[in-house]
């Protein structure tokens, strides 16, 4: 239990700090990806302990929903042995999840995930392996942090990715031991290159089945013939260390959970500059305490005074996936056939493509997003989505179809939709600016309005 006086200490409203419309859009666009009007009414009206027990707390998923996920899912994976290093397919069955599921905290954990064990279709070359990778995001991303870290060592993405599969006793390869050590679990400067040595030696044994000598099969196997059994010395702990050896040796690391909570910062609260040691600190312990239960520290950040503090608002450059997905999921135009595939197009052209990460660092983030080519590729995505392309078979956003269903009066549509996307938290200067091009309330005039907003600094921003 967090310290009354700890920025970890829940968030309570009071008269001076309300729960307004601006914490709820905040605790939809991290928690989440962003909400409807419908949305924000009901938890500005249910208060934050329940708004966030919705997110940690979802229920089973609808099966209208699960059936056509699972069609997607199927679609996008195509056949055996289809080694094709295209992602929009199976790009297009996330953002769906992403888009129109009811659970956005899990969708929300499993592209930081993706993130944070970066495994790319360039290199791994089939799209069952990502897709699989992408469930066990899904399935462990709130649960144990060790058990997360014992699926992806034997993820068979992550084997071929990392060299996983060619780790035998007699020629170890040390990838996948480096990056364990070094991105995910303790960071630079917290093991020596012997430790690498001798992880990869514990972790020796996997090898992928094969037809014949060129042709290699989805098959993985562990294979004691191949595992080292000699004795290791791991951070100063000897044994004849194997597998879940190694995820219980470093976990016992002081310097483990800090380094995941500091992941976890980055991605929920702010991107502004690295928290200091006494704001991770109470977040680590607990995290130790609770046997790495990610869904306990990630409930607390959710909870927290700090999450709902000036230090966190609009801390954070939205990435492509939630600058597209948060649009979507706020506005709610028509689910035309080709929308999700365009929006994966158009996170690519902003420098986001899904399961297709630059480098096993995974996306620089922040304002790494912001360059001139990226900018300009939101700024056509926001003019797409508002306007239409008849080429491409997309019609505009209709402002008064928005409006009649969301009950709004003609007069109120602009005024509404700002609220909505923005809640009114924008420069003087843009919010005059789109008022006026919004003035006579026809529906281009809107549409402009609208441009103005979504093409805003403060738009943005998470």
């Amino acid at each position: 239990m967090m310290a009354d006086s700890s920025p970890w200490a829940p968030y309570e409203p009071t008269s001076s700090d309300p729960w307004d419309l601006r914490k709820v859009a905040h605790l939809h666009r991290r928690a989440g990806f962003g909400a409807t009007l419908e949305e924000l009414h009901r938890d500005l009206n249910a208060g934050p302990a329940a708004s966030i027990e919705h997110f940690l707390r979802p229920g089973p998923e609808p099966a209208a929903f699960r059936q056509v996920s699972a069609a997607l899912k199927r679609n996008a994976e195509g056949t055996g042995g289809d080694y094709s290093t295209e992602s929009r397919d199976i790009a297009a069955w996330w953002l769906h999840r992403m888009t129109y599921g009811h659970d956005p905290l899990s969708e929300r954990l499993t592209l930081f995930w993706h993130n944070y064990f970066a495994t790319g279709l360039h290199g791994v070359y089939r799209r069952q392996f990502m897709t699989v990778q992408n469930e066990l995001f899904r399935a462990q991303g709130r649960k144990s942090f060790g058990d997360l870290l014992r699926g992806i060592e034997s993820d068979p993405a992550m084997l071929v990715w990392l060299n996983g599969s060619e780790n035998h006793k007699n020629h170890p390869n040390e990838n996948f031991a480096r990056e364990l050590l070094e991105l995910f679990t303790l960071g630079i400067g917290h093991y020596t290159e012997q430790d690498v040595r001798e992880v990869a030696r514990a972790l020796t044994g996997w090898r992928r089945g094969r037809d014949n000598i060129l042709n290699e099969t989805d098959e993985f196997a562990y294979d004691q013939g191949l595992a080292d059994a000699n004795a290791k010395t791991i951070l100063g702990q000897s044994g004849s260390w194997r597998r879940d050896d190694v995820i219980r040796i470093l976990l016992e690391h002081p310097a483990a959970a800090g380094h995941v909570c500091r992941r976890l910062y980055r991605g929920f609260v702010s991107e502004d500059g690295e928290p200091s040691d006494a704001l991770i600190e109470p977040l680590a312990t607990e995290f130790r305490a609770s046997n790495y239960d990610i869904g306990h520290v990630v409930g607390i950040i959710l909870r927290s005074r700090h999450f709902f503090s000036a230090a966190a608002y609009r801390r954070r450059v939205k990435s492509p996936v939630e600058f597209c997905v948060g649009t979507l999921r706020q506005l709610a135009p028509p689910r035309t056939a080709n929308l999700l595939s365009l929006v994966a197009i158009s996170c690519e052209q902003q420098g986001q493509i899904l399961f297709d990460p630059p480098s096993v660092k995974g996306w620089d983030g922040g304002i790494a997003w912001l360059n001139s080519a990226t900018t300009l590729a939101r700024m056509n995505w926001v003019v797409t989505l508002l306007s239409g392309n008849e080429q491409i078979g997309l019609s505009g956003f209709d402002p008064t179809r928005w409006a009649a269903d969301n009950a709004i009066e003609p007069d109120k549509i602009f005024e509404s939709i700002s609220s909505l996307l923005l809640q009114n938290d924008m420069n003087p200067a843009t919010a005059e600016l789109a008022s006026s091009l919004a003035a006579t309330n026809s529906t281009s005039a809107i549409g402009a309005g609208l441009q103005v907003l979504m093409q805003s600094p403060e738009y943005t921003l998470a």
